[in-house]
């Protein structure tokens, strides 16, 4: 199953600090979701790292 999030960090262009402070508050918010592609992202170059080394 894909884990497809289309999130880019275009759509925080121009957002002023107080308004990224409400949006990462936010549970549901455009913000969390793109920590959570950013963190499956990374566990999958390390899970092919650590694949292609053995």
């Amino acid at each position: 199953m894909s884990k497809s999030i289309l999130i880019t960090k275009t759509n925080f262009k121009g957002l002023t600090k107080a308004e990224l402070y409400e949006h990462s508050l936010d549970p549901n918010s455009e913000l969390t979701q793109w920590a959570k592609k950013s963190s499956i992202k990374k566990e999958v170059k390390k899970k092919r790292k650590n694949e292609k080394s053995h």
